[in-house]
């Protein structure tokens, strides 16, 4: 386990890169606050934090945001979550988790198969899922969405000392390397396989996880890089 100093250290050095850029750090504990504080351009969050399908409890819940100095709305933003899966693998909760936020193209509740990623089936215990990352299109390729995102993982090992984080991406983002380039260890392009996709992923998703050794490694790893 990663020494809480050594953590602080590498948390220290983000928010100091961060705010030679010009940027504040926003930490909030309610999506209904993080819904507020987005601009309009972002949409909103996903249904995967949407505060109306998400109502968890404030222990459970964390976000972190990016803001130029003197502006009101944030410029970047990522979720993160607690699913604290004691007993129970990510691939059997991913199954009825599904069904219940995303539809086919007629509307239907989606449809995993029933053969799913190895991966899936070894993550259990303290998990956090982190998501929604996303950063306002004229500060984008200067690699403040690779830096979010290990903040935002140094943030929910921080919280909750987790046994895995897990996130989604695009299969064209994970084939392009970028899971490797933000920091995570596991892969797989075909991360979540669908009877019939999802209508707003219809080429399905990418996964990637981090175990705890390796959320340790990339702490440590930033922490020491000059």
């Amino acid at each position: 386990m990663v020494a809480r100093l050594v953590l602080y250290q590498a948390a220290a050095k983000l928010i100091s890169e961060f705010e030679k850029n010009g940027f504040e750090i926003v930490q909030g504990e309610s999506f209904a606050a993080a819904e507020e504080a987005l601009p309009e351009a972002k949409g909103g969050l996903t249904p995967h934090f949407a505060y109306s399908l998400n109502a968890q409890s404030k222990e459970n819940v964390a976000w972190l945001g990016l803001r130029l100095v003197g502006e009101r709305h944030l410029c970047g933003f990522a979720a993160i979550r607690l699913e604290p899966l004691q007993g129970l693998a990510l691939s059997d909760f991913l199954a009825t988790y599904w069904r219940l936020r995303y539809v086919d193209v007629d509307g239907n509740p989606v449809q995993v198969t029933n053969v799913q990623p190895e991966i899936a089936k070894r993550i259990s215990g303290q998990v956090g899922y982190l998501g929604d990352l996303w950063i306002r299109p004229d500060l984008r390729k200067r690699g403040y969405a690779r830096r979010l995102m290990e903040f935002a993982q140094i943030m929910a090992f921080d919280l909750w000392r987790l046994d895995w984080i897990y996130c989604w991406m695009r299969p064209t983002d994970f084939l392009n390397g970028n899971g490797a380039r933000w920091g995570w260890l596991v892969g797989q392009s075909d991360g979540i396989r669908f009877e019939v996709p999802s209508r707003d992923f219809p080429k399905g998703l990418a996964f990637c996880a981090n175990p705890s050794y390796a959320l340790n490694q990339l702490i440590s790893d930033i922490a020491r890089d000059d």
